[in-house]
């Protein structure tokens, strides 16, 4: 360990390596991220065997550090240290740093944005800033996870949020799913309480729940479409409400329209247009310019029921606009009235009917995951 302690690589570099900016890509372009190369100083260190003086051996070969990141991009290190060489006794060793491991890639700064970041963004998110896989995010998390279980179950809480992270498969070819905890009591902030590998069944999150040490404190759980979910904190947690996340619900929706754009029977060219614009059917009517509304328009005129459903999920995405419950549920109301007089058979309709006390909680308790 080196003599002098740092709070930070960033606060190393400077006393250690020669600077060199490589450059900056902003987001959005090829290869993001702000690049550095670091070549170690020449420093008069004795023999750790011996205590006699030594020489530059030579310079390693560059290594790429992950150095946290910065305006929502990675910063890479391209790190040449030196290798040492007694005079006397020939041993040769490399001197390492009080903020970074010897041979790892990974800084305590970007360790730190991890940690930080957890609860507040997802893994994906998370692997697309620090340019690291999902995977290494995923157990990093897990082993803050358990680190910090003990004191975060202990803690009171208001409300939770509970969503899963697919993670691929295992050398079994079974899939990998985190399944994750949060406290989004503070609206701005999110803070993660638990994180594990051991799936989203109702039995698993029935005894992860009961690791809470105060379940009488939570008024509210925000969860996705999934019974098991609904089952464990109607049994764990009696007394708290379950609300559906709203983005699920948007998602649902969105996905209805997209079902009937891609069944259409339409001149290949058409759909190739339509596919290319899909983003359109998406949007928000009051978000379109002039030029794409008349491009969805003609889109819609293609096809009696693509052009009911596109209005049908345009007006329900509007009902999270209701000003409280009692408006949510009238609102309701006049758009199912709507969906039986058109005759279609809606997917997001049954979806609506199946969870509609848990979606309409949502006006009691207004959380959302993210």
């Amino acid at each position: 360990m080196s003599a002098k302690e740092y709070k930070s690589f960033s606060e190393e570099i400077q006393s250690k390596f020669q600077v060199e900016p490589l450059g900056f890509t902003p987001k959005g372009y090829p290869n993001p991220g702000l690049y550095y190369r670091l070549t170690e100083i020449r420093t008069h260190e004795r023999c750790w065997e011996c205590g006699n003086t030594t020489y530059i051996h030579e310079y390693k070969p560059p290594r790429i550090v992950h150095g946290g990141v910065y305006l929502g991009v990675p910063v890479y290190y391209e790190i040449i240290a030196i290798r040492y060489e007694c005079s006397v006794c020939d041993t040769t060793f490399m001197k390492d740093y009080s903020c970074l491991e010897l041979w790892r890639t990974v800084t305590s700064e970007t360790e730190d944005y991890i940690i930080w970041s957890l609860g507040s963004k997802t893994f994906s998110i998370l692997a697309e800033e620090t340019n690291l896989c999902v995977q290494s995010i995923a157990n990093r998390a897990a082993v803050f996870g358990r680190e910090e279980r003990e004191i975060m179950l202990s803690c009171r809480y208001k409300y939770l949020s509970m969503d899963e992270v697919y993670n691929g498969r295992d050398k079994d070819n079974s899939h990998v799913i985190y399944w994750v905890l949060n406290d989004i009591s503070t609206p701005w902030k999110s803070n993660n309480i638990m994180i594990t590998n051991t799936g989203r069944t109702e039995k698993n999150v029935i005894e992860n729940l009961k690791l809470l040490k105060h379940p009488e404190s939570i008024e509210a759980v925000c969860a996705d479409m999934w019974m098991p979910y609904i089952t464990a904190v109607e049994i764990v947690l009696p007394k708290a409400a379950v609300v559906i996340d709203r983005f699920h619900v948007i998602k649902a929706a969105e996905e209805s329209v997209n079902a009937v754009r891609r069944s259409l029977q339409l001149p290949k060219k058409a759909k190739d247009a339509m596919k290319k614009d899909a983003p359109l059917f998406l949007c928000s009517m009051d978000k379109l310019s002039k030029a794409e509304w008349l491009r969805l328009e003609q889109y819609l005129s293609m096809d009696e029921k693509l052009e009911h459903t596109y209005f049908l999920v345009q007006e329900l995405l509007e009902f999270y606009h209701a000003c409280g419950y009692d408006e949510a549920l009238e609102y309701l109301c006049t758009w199912e009235s709507h969906v039986r007089r058109s005759g279609i058979e809606l997917p997001i309709y049954e979806t609506v009917c199946n969870w509609l006390p848990y979606i309409l909680n949502f006006f009691r308790f207004h959380i959302t995951k993210d």
